[in-house]
């Protein structure tokens, strides 16, 4: 067991990078970040370098060792995390600044972040609240948003997309899959999809400008609402898409 806590002054950057295992970031307490890791792996790094914690399986910090770790780490709220993983499940449930997530194949869960960045082989991955900017680049894995601000960019090979709300320009490319947005209140919104159905939940009083182009599919629209007085919104959807079917409901 490898037990260390390090003052910082200020929000840390925290860069971890193990092979396989799991990694926990939870809050702890201001101005120290605490480390615990159990690994049976030799020169497994726990340090500090000026505002900045490594937590590293490689000697050198430059390339994953072979071996497994768990790390537990708790931080102050709004520090910037960046994980490097070739096959471990990873859980962060203190809110965040911008989080960086490199996965060959594991789960990620985390609560509320300002920008996260993912990019996975195989896994899942699920986030409640993402402030500015959300960019997830997946091979196999569903990825599940509670709630998106900014900007969207989802690209999936194989895998559904879920977004509960999403106020923000979003991009969503999928090859096998279906994505939905169950509320939707941004001011554009791109798909492009190989195979799958597209569900988009818009609001009432929205005037939407629709550019939809389907190979074999159909287009599924609300029935038409009674306006008695201004839009309070306008919004614009672009799809195109090979097979699957693109529907779009009044929420």
């Amino acid at each position: 067991m490898i037990h260390k806590t390090f003052p910082v002054d200020g929000l840390p950057d925290i860069d971890v990078r193990i092979e396989s295992g799991r990694v926990e970031v939870h809050r702890g307490d201001d101005h120290q970040v605490d480390v615990q890791v159990e690994t049976k792996l030799p020169g497994f790094i726990v340090e500090q370098r000026g505002n900045s914690i490594v937590v590293s399986s490689d000697r050198d910090a430059g390339w994953l060792s072979r071996g497994s770790a768990y790390a537990v780490i708790r931080t102050p709220p709004g520090a910037d995390l960046k994980v490097s993983v070739a096959s471990a499940q990873v859980n962060i449930d203190v809110d965040l600044g911008k989080v960086d997530i490199k996965t060959a194949s594991g789960d990620v869960e985390i609560g509320k972040a300002q920008t996260l960045v993912v990019k996975s082989a195989s896994g899942d991955v699920q986030a409640e609240s993402i402030g500015r900017a959300l960019r997830v680049a997946s091979a196999s894995g569903d990825v599940r948003v509670e709630k998106a601000d900014g900007t969207v960019v989802v690209s999936t090979a194989s895998g559904d997309v879920h977004i509960e709300k999403a106020d923000a320009t979003v991009d969503v490319n999928t090859a096998s899959g279906d994505a939905y947005i169950h509320r939707f209140t941004g001011r554009s919104a791109n798909f492009k999809a190989m195979s799958g159905t597209v569900h988009l939940g818009i609001p009432t009083g929205t005037t939407v400008e629709l550019d939809v182009s389907i190979l074999s599919g159909k287009l599924r629209l609300p029935e038409p609402e009674e306006r008695r007085e201004a839009p309070v919104r306008t919004m614009t959807i672009r799809a195109k898409m090979v097979s699957g079917d693109f529907v779009i409901d009044r929420t």
